[in-house]
């Protein structure tokens, strides 16, 4: 009974079991080994969630660095993109009007900034590399009209800048001597026939004609001060056309070499805006003969010592005249040596002499006893009349033959181009404007290319699109390459 309670009640003594005592302490030891390995547990899984969260920061802020970054990276390259596009600007335009533009038009200038773009980040070198910074570009637009260079004041605005710069170089170094001058060969007049041509210009429709001599003289001839230094943009205009372009009688330091030109007298050209170079011409002369009989006849009403001479030799006409009144003959003596003297003051001009706006005793260079001479050709002319008014146009006719190119005593004066400053000075800013254009585009068509026309080319361009999606825009011009950028949401 013993044997079997002792068997019953565990192993006997001796056969190696673990007795009684022994088993709370393995017990106790294999608790203390799941306790250390729990902890172990807990730090490795404390230290992996501090571990992805710090890679989550860590991707986090590179994604936003790389957001950044791309945004940066692609201001940059639409920049250097935008300033890429205005580099091909028309480089004759340039060098024979000093006129900053691009042609294009806006298909083609956006695929030239995308491709401009894809050359500076898409395709820099990252072969085989992972490109850590996002740049997704979106819906570019680029727009041009702002910047038509057919536009008035933007075609203004350009030539400002470029005879500011023509005027600042003069005071630095004078002018070129007129033997270096481009374009002073004679050449035939021109006229324009091509219905296309006359079609493309950017002054069709707005009609022919110059300032009106009448309209000068009731508002009042400007001084030399007011034509010569000047500071608004309508004397810069006139200083521009007068420097760029060519005209009768004197050369124009400022033409480009090899500067090619369907017209001789350009400038009379702006003033009229015919199609036919030598009526361009004779209508000019037209109103400067006109306004030169009005100014030597004040002139002779106005001077004590030249107005006795009149009556001196209307006292002497009138013994051998006794069939004509004397107020009349006076009118004729008057006529024909006002006419003498404007014809005279016209030979002086076209041979690159001066002759003074207002004249007086020391500067009138016509001796009145030409006049006789006139007069009788007058009545030979007007025998049959019944009547013999003065006519002007008739006396100054005549008055040519009779007289070659005298020289007054005192030779300050106004050349020419500087009467033609006066008539620029009367002329509208829109025939101005438009009718240098009309010249650019003839000469460029004629020496550069046929199918140049201005209304193609730009001086600027504006362009938006969105990038990792912000809607950027972006202004860019000759006058400020870098733009004005802006990014909104």
């Amino acid at each position: 009974m013993k044997s079997r309670e002792g068997t019953a009640k565990g192993p006997a003594r001796g056969s190696g079991a673990p007795t009684a005592q022994a088993a709370p302490r393995a017990v106790c030891a294999m608790r203390s080994v799941c306790a250390l390995k729990s902890r172990r547990g807990s730090s490795a899984v404390f230290l992996v969630m501090i571990l992805s969260a710090m890679l989550l920061l860590a991707g986090t802020l590179i994604g936003a660095a790389g957001l950044t970054a791309g945004k940066s990276c692609g201001d940059l390259a639409f920049r250097m993109a935008g300033r890429s596009l205005l580099a091909e600007y028309d480089r004759r335009l340039y060098a024979d009007y000093g006129l900053f533009a691009m042609r294009s038009n806006e298909t083609e200038a956006a695929r030239k900034l995308t491709h401009y773009v894809d050359a500076a980040l898409k395709n820099g070198g990252r072969a085989g590399a992972v490109w850590l910074i996002p740049f997704d570009v979106k819906d570019l637009r680029v727009h041009l009209s702002d910047f038509s260079l057919i536009d008035a004041d933007t075609f203004e605005k350009q030539i400002l800048d470029d005879i500011k710069f023509i005027m600042l170089n003069k005071l630095a170094d004078k002018l070129r001597p007129a033997a270096d001058a481009n374009g002073t060969e004679a050449a035939n007049p021109r006229t324009i026939n091509n219905q296309a041509v006359l079609n493309s210009l950017p002054s069709k429709g707005l009609g022919g004609g110059g300032p009106s001599v009448f309209s000068m003289l009731a508002s009042g001839l400007p001084s030399a001060g007011d034509l010569l230094s000047g500071g608004t943009d309508s004397f810069f205009v006139s200083e521009y056309i007068m420097a760029r372009f060519a005209h009768a009688y004197e050369a124009v330091p400022n033409l480009a070499a090899g500067h090619a030109r369907f017209f001789q007298n350009e400038v009379e050209y702006v003033l009229i805006g015919g199609r036919d170079d030598a009526e361009n011409l004779k209508a000019v002369e037209g109103r400067l003969r006109l306004l030169r009989f009005a100014l030597n006849e004040v002139c002779v009403h106005g001077n004590a010592e030249l107005s006795s001479r009149v009556d001196m030799l209307v006292a002497a006409l009138a013994a051998v005249l006794e069939g004509v009144p004397p107020p009349i003959l006076k009118e004729l003596v008057l006529a024909a040596w006002v006419a003498l003297e404007t014809e005279n003051d016209l030979k002086l001009l076209r041979t690159g002499r001066k002759v003074a706006l207002i004249k007086n005793t020391a500067n009138w260079a016509v001796g009145i006893d030409k006049v006789p001479a006139v007069i009788g050709s007058y009545f030979k002319s007007a025998a049959s009349d019944e009547d013999m008014p003065p006519d002007i146009s008739e006396t100054s006719e005549n008055a040519s033959r009779f007289t070659e190119a005298v020289e007054p005593s005192d030779k300050s004066g106004f050349s020419y181009g500087e009467y033609l400053r006066i008539f620029l000075f009367f002329a509208s800013r829109e025939n101005k404007l438009l009718r240098s254009m009309d010249l650019i585009q003839i000469n460029m068509k004629t020496g550069y290319y046929e199918s140049f026309l201005i209304r193609e080319h730009y001086t600027g361009l504006r362009f938006d699109f969105v990038m990792n999606g912000d809607r950027c825009a972006y202004r860019q011009s000759y006058d400020a390459p870098d733009g004005q950028a802006e990014r909104r949401s």
